[in-house]
């Protein structure tokens, strides 16, 4: 019988819940021992290993002496992530435009713009999609330098499959059921998809220590009607849905697919029940913006009655003005007995400064699978990959 503490999965293991604790604040070995309640020798070990292939490094102390420091008056020395060890990115790809956030590997934002394709205007199909990849992925690398990059995540405004690698029912790049692991595995480093919605998720998730978190982000979506196919509507609603600390993709990772229960056994591709024609004017006619928001919220209600999430954060248009007073003014009255008579004790939670949620929340998923610990029993092949990007142990 092989002993978990002497196989290499303890040693990833406890290589990661180093790395974790780094992750959150610089210390000294002897309080990494403490707080993980791993024996010296062991910390001792793994730091040398991470120090040599450059993933921590040793920094000067101020002279404080750490919480719960084992010999007290002795200036610690301190163990910090090196931040130039490599870098992530995320890259919310929209039909005309695209936003880059890139982080370094504590999470620390060192880029951030949107930027136009200078891939020529072609047919929205899977080639032109692989083309604006590779413009993207290739400015990503140059934006790097010399900094090695780790690993890229694309958000898109689509269903994604388990596995990050399959898009589905992707119309501002004209994609349906589309396989592109094939494609991904021409880059140098992990590149995977991911939903938009999902990705603002996980930018409040990565930072969370609370393991049993639950909470909603809407992200909402307005297109300018010249960019969007006939039978599309001129807005996208999305939920990233968070259960126990962990994204909620679902049985077929179509979770936080929103659509209007007035909708329903109709044979419209629309997600609210109200007009194409009218949602063109939502800006300047309040009664438009009331129709859609009582509707909306009112739908929602029901999944928060049954999931009792902590928060729902609200992104994307919905968040900005004239919307999000319309919301307040609704929630006063239109929906007031419906969202606060019912004892539902979350918050709603108006995001301030949303452009950028979607790429910032990939590059976390990036740094989500990098500082993931493997789980006892079994090999995960792809999560040891991701692994190796940061400790070089496989």
């Amino acid at each position: 019988m092989k002993i978990v503490g002497n196989s290499q999965y303890q040693k990833e293991a406890n290589a990661l819940l180093i790395l974790n604790l780094l992750r959150r604040y610089m210390s000294s070995r002897v309080q990494i021992a403490h707080e993980l309640g791993l024996q010296n020798s062991t910390v001792t070990y793994n730091v040398a290993r991470l120090m040599e292939n450059g993933s921590v490094i040793d920094v000067e102390s101020n002279g404080t002496v750490p919480e719960n420091h084992g010999k007290i008056g002795r200036k610690p020395n301190l163990i910090s992530l090196n931040p130039e060890f490599g870098r992530v990115v995320g890259i919310e790809m929209m039909s005309s435009l695209y936003r880059m956030y890139i982080s370094d590997i504590t999470g620390f934002q060192v880029f951030k713009a949107e930027l136009p394709y200078t891939t020529k205007e072609g047919p929205k199909n899977r080639n032109q999609f692989e083309k604006l990849v590779e413009e993207v992925i290739e400015k990503a690398v140059s934006l790097c330098e010399s900094v090695p990059l780790l690993g890229v995540c694309i958000a898109v405004p689509a269903i994604v499959l388990e596995g990050n690698t399959c898009i589905q029912e992707c119309w501002t790049h004209g994609l349906d059921q589309v396989q592109f692991s094939g494609f991904l595995e021409k880059f140098p480093f992990p590149v995977i998809f991911e939903n938009d919605a999902n990705c603002c998720a996980v930018k409040y998730l990565f930072n969370n220590d609370d393991q049993n978190d639950c909470y909603f982000y809407l992200l909402s979506r307005k297109h300018k009607s010249e960019d969007v196919p006939e039978g599309i509507p001129t807005i996208g609603l999305g939920l990233g849905v968070v259960i126990k600390g962990e994204l909620y993709r679902g049985s077929f990772s179509r979770s936080g697919e929103y659509r209007s229960s007035a909708l329903m056994g109709t044979e419209s591709n629309a997600q609210s029940d109200v007009d194409f024609s009218d949602l063109l004017k939502m800006d300047e006619d309040a009664g438009v913006r009331e129709n859609l928001i009582q509707h909306l919220f009112s739908d929602l209600f029901c999944s928060i009655s049954i999931f009792d999430p902590r928060s729902l954060y609200v992104g994307g248009f919905l968040a900005s003005s004239p919307y999000k007073e319309t919301i307040a003014d609704l929630l006063e009255t239109t929906l007031k007995d419906s969202w606060f008579q019912n004892k539902w004790e979350g918050e709603l939670i108006l995001v301030h400064d949303t452009l950028f949620d979607p790429a910032e929340g990939a590059a976390d998923l990036i740094l989500d699978h990098l500082y993931r610990v493997p789980q006892v029993g079994s090999a995960e092949p792809d999560q040891r990959k991701w692994n190796a990007l940061l400790q070089g142990i496989i």
